[in-house]
């Protein structure tokens, strides 16, 4: 980031009275980085500690990339920790570490390198292809382990020379010294987990393209991981059990949040909002205090009248459902149990108390047929007729990539021109509709994200590539083209149901059987109930 920009609760240390100097960094913009919750909580855990100060640094695509708070140099740190939300993000990981002036690799790195430290969804799905560039990834939360991390690493005399000993501790992954599958770390209970309550907020105009995705808020996590296990998500089945926050302590964080953060509204972050067993009394004993209020994605079979109305009271103009699939029959391969008249219906209690609607939807699903994307036409025709406002009903209509530790992991991912075939039938059926609009990921991306989420090593050279080319499509069709690495040949075919993969270094609990069991269930249509904390079918024992 090259301008500064006004900010409140931001944290200065002064560098020559801590031991460690971290740079949390996230590979790409301010506006994205500062979206994120898992990104806030890191800063405030890290600065919460009298030895350690830590700055954020984004991503600079062209020129190398300075501190928020001090503007120092990226190769001025001791460590560096990137946050990994997206696959498409590894080309700036590269590229921010080479403009550093920092070995990409870390075998060529000395002692007079800073530690270069991963984690977030994307390393704990799979960590090997940024293996050969990354000392170590945090795999899973971050709360259990990161102070025995630090910890352990000033005992070795902030050396790089003891990474091996960081291999030993629980939750983390080092490429050259850990040789079995490493659990993934995990807060038994969100009561547990950290909560920064003084959040930095930026402090300029709403309209401004640096300004957050949900503004000027307090963001706070009611519940991490979800119960629902949709069998093509990661967090389904990485992140399980769902844990949830009281109701009392999540009302007495937004109370202490808003004081110190000095905003007027609060954004509740979780995978499975719906899944949250208090959400309607904590919306509108939030609406109630006077403050305004946003959430993420509903389940369409949990949506109210009463939920509804304490969103409109708080100010949400729009809500977002995802559907997924455009028939019941679709539905139910995904672990989606609920019918075509139930998304109208919640539709329409949408269109009578706020404004717009988003429906996210997911082309290429494993049994996907041509009316499978009729469905889509005709379900999203059904509801453009509610009378929303012109282009009220936002169609997001992304490909299918087949993600680790999730019953779709064997799935081959359909061709490109599969996509542009489905995405161009919607188009011709509701294009001329004023009330919708179409949007989506490009179909190249989800090739390359679908290669990065299942590759291994050897994927990082084409990364590599990539960044130094620019990082765009055309960096990557040269990239490939030198490395000699074919996508269709990674993620085009169905995978042997025995064989070891590049992720299964990751133990995220959940074992090979239940998401077998889980894939056998989708091609029969079947739905499983949500997942229970007295429930051990999937492995992970959570009594």
């Amino acid at each position: 980031m090259k301008d500064s920009i006004s900010e409140i609760n931001v944290v200065r240390k002064d560098f020559r009275k801590v031991d460690i100097k971290f740079a949390l960094a996230y590979p790409s913009g301010y506006q994205v980085g500062m979206s994120c919750l898992g990104f806030h909580t890191l800063y405030a855990m890290l600065n919460a500690r009298p030895d350690v100060a830590c700055e954020r640094v984004f991503n600079s695509r062209d020129a190398p990339s300075f501190s928020v708070e001090s503007r120092q140099p990226l190769g001025n740190f001791d460590i560096i920790g990137f946050s990994l939300q997206f696959e498409t993000d590894y080309t700036n990981v590269l590229r921010m570490i080479s403009n550093a002036g920092i070995p990409l690799r870390s075998s060529d790195r000395g002692s007079n390198h800073p530690l270069i430290i991963a984690g977030g969804p994307c390393a704990l799905e799979n960590p090997k292809p940024l293996s050969e560039y990354v000392d170590l990834f945090l795999l899973g939360d971050a709360e259990p382990v990161l102070d025995d991390l630090l910890d352990t690493y000033l005992e070795g005399n902030l050396s790089r020379q003891n990474l091996e000993t960081l291999s030993e501790l629980p939750g983390i992954y080092v490429p050259r010294f850990s040789k079995e599958p490493v659990k993934r770390s995990w807060c038994k209970s969100l009561e547990e987990a950290y909560r920064p309550v003084t959040q930095v907020v930026p402090q300029i105009e709403d309209d401004s393209p640096l300004m957050p995705v949900f503004g000027k808020t307090l963001l706070l996590e009611i519940s991490r991981g979800c119960e629902w296990g949709c069998r093509f998500c990661l967090i389904g089945y990485t992140g399980r059990p769902m844990r949830g926050l009281s109701m009392k302590t999540a009302l007495s964080t937004i109370e202490e949040g808003v004081e110190r953060s000095g905003v007027g509204k609060v954004t509740l972050i979780a995978p499975s909002l719906s899944g949250y067993k208090d959400l309607v009394d904590l919306c509108w004993s939030i609406v109630n205090s006077g403050l305004e209020l946003s959430v993420s994605s509903l389940r369409v079979d949990n949506v109210s009248e009463e939920l509804l109305d304490a969103l409109a009271k708080g100010g949400q103009r729009t809500a977002t459902l995802a559907p997924e699939a455009g028939t019941e029959r679709l539905r139910e391969t995904q672990n989606k149990g609920f019918s075509d008249d139930e998304v109208f219906f919640a539709a329409e209690m949408i269109r009578e108390r706020l404004q717009n609607l988003k429906m996210y939807f997911i082309l290429g699903l494993p049994t996907e047929e041509q009316a499978d994307l009729e469905g889509i036409v005709n379900l999203a025709s059904r509801i453009g007729s509610l009378g929303f406002p012109s282009q009220g009903v936002r169609l997001s209509i992304n490909p299918f990539v087949p993600k680790p530790h999730t019953p779709f992991m064997w799935e081959p991912q359909p061709p490109i021109e599969y996509f542009r075939r489905g995405l161009k039938f919607i188009s011709s059926k509701l294009g001329r509709n004023p009330r919708i609009s179409i949007e989506g990921l490009d179909p190249r991306w989800g090739a390359i994200e679908a290669l990065l989420s299942l590759g291994n090593n050897s994927v990082g050279k084409a990364i590599e590539l990539s960044s130094l080319y620019g990082g765009g499509l055309g960096a990557w069709r040269r990239a490939l083209k030198e490395t000699k690495i074919s996508i269709r040949e990674v993620v085009g075919t169905e995978r042997d149901l025995e064989a070891v993969y590049p992720w299964d270094i990751v133990n995220v609990g959940v074992n090979r059987e239940f998401l077998l069991a889980e894939r056998d269930k989708a091609y029969e249509g079947r739905v499983t109930a949500p997942c229970s904390i007295k429930c051990s079918k999937c492995g992970l024992n959570c009594n």
